[in-house]
């Protein structure tokens, strides 16, 4: 006869879409039972796309119903969206009082990192933030932030973020380990972003700050269908072929109808430590001519300095490793043109409130 231990070992086998390690093994089996012919399996998924968790139940009935003497596989699914519901109409997240994303429509142009900082250099300036890595393929926050751990459970099943430098934070990294491959497609993406805006107890926040993915796919058209924004910052590099998809962005944005804060230029010069002079390695100019054409402001140009990668590595980001470097003066100075750009968006849709 199939032993509770057999059931076990077998559901060892299973690994959900995105994850590296079996779903014993991350302790989503809760509980095996079995009368007679029948086995009861408790299930307490970590966070996941809603087609993620029903293929999961799905590999655990076919599984464990593959036994000789098992007929019936009943599987107790807890917390997340039930299978097949119907998805939320989109509205304001609880005590989250703006909502601003942070984009870049090519990658590697520092998006993460301007991200990170931004946040920590609005927090300094008094604001309650929250941080939502929603980078899904590259989940870059734990490491910018040096926070590691998983994310608790409240008895409603929605998950508490992490915390580190006063921020307080959510990221698929926190699910996966260094070497999970993410190659989720497009609905498991939505379902996934879907989650964290809703299934997060983010309390009471002045600004959620939300790290996109590159482009202008799945996630982006997501987050404004699902919770209003209040703006966006678009991160770009001095050379054409950046610019270029920042255009494409923009226009992303304001088909949606999401204001355009402004544009961050990154590694826009290097200047020498010894002689000071600048040397404009990706090209000059880039921000400017579509902050002109799509009359948007530049909220900042960031030198490319090793100091700020130095600090990312080290999980201190420059504005917390070195507030007085003259980066994390121009951070600083962002973030104060954002507060001001939020306060406006939000005076023109809601009653006055001063956030900061």
């Amino acid at each position: 006869m199939t032993s509770i231990d057999d059931i076990r070992e077998r559901l060892m086998e299973i690994r959900s879409p995105g994850f590296s390690q079996d779903i014993v093994t991350l302790g989503a089996v809760k509980a095996i039972d079995r009368r007679d012919g029948e086995v009861m399996i408790r299930l307490e998924l970590p966070p996941m796309p809603e087609p993620s968790r029903n293929a999961t139940v799905a590999d655990v009935r076919r599984a464990v119903g593959a036994f000789d003497d098992v007929t019936h596989v009943h599987v107790h699914l807890a917390g997340g969206p039930a299978p097949g519901g119907a998805p939320e109409a989109p509205g304001p997240l609880p005590g989250v009082r703006d909502i601003v994303v942070v984009s870049s429509t090519k990658g590697g142009v520092g998006k993460s990192t301007v991200a990170t900082n931004l946040a920590l250099a609005m927090q300094a300036r008094g604001l309650r933030i929250g941080l939502l890595d929603a980078d899904v393929y590259g989940p870059s926050l734990p490491i910018m932030l040096g926070i590691s751990g998983r994310p608790q459970a409240s008895p409603e099943k929605r998950l508490y973020p992490l915390e580190k430098y006063g921020l307080r934070v959510m990221s698929v990294g926190f699910f996966l380990d260094d070497q999970s491959p993410v190659i989720w497609r497009g609905p498991l993406v939505m379902g996934l972003v879907r989650q964290f805006l809703r299934d997060v107890e983010w309390g009471e926040l002045d600004v959620l700050l939300i790290d996109l993915p590159p482009g202008t796919g799945d996630a982006p058209l997501t987050l404004v269908q699902q919770v209003p924004i209040t703006g966006a910052v678009v991160v770009t590099t001095p050379q054409d072929v950046a610019t270029l998809d920042v255009e494409r962005g923009i226009a992303m944005f304001r088909q949606v109808n999401t204001p355009v804060f402004g544009i961050v230029e990154n590694m826009s010069f290097y200047e020498c430590p010894k002689c000071a002079k600048k040397e404009f390695l990706f090209g000059s100019g880039g921000a400017e001519r579509i902050a002109q054409r799509y009359e948007v402001p530049v909220l900042g140009q960031l030198p490319l300095v090793p100091a700020v990668r130095a600090a990312g590595d080290a999980g201190r980001p420059i504005v917390i490793a070195q507030p007085d470097h003259p980066v994390s003066h121009v951070f600083a100075d962002i973030a104060a043109k954002v507060i001001e750009a939020v306060r406006i968006e939000h005076d023109a849709t809601a009653p006055p409130t001063i956030i900061g």
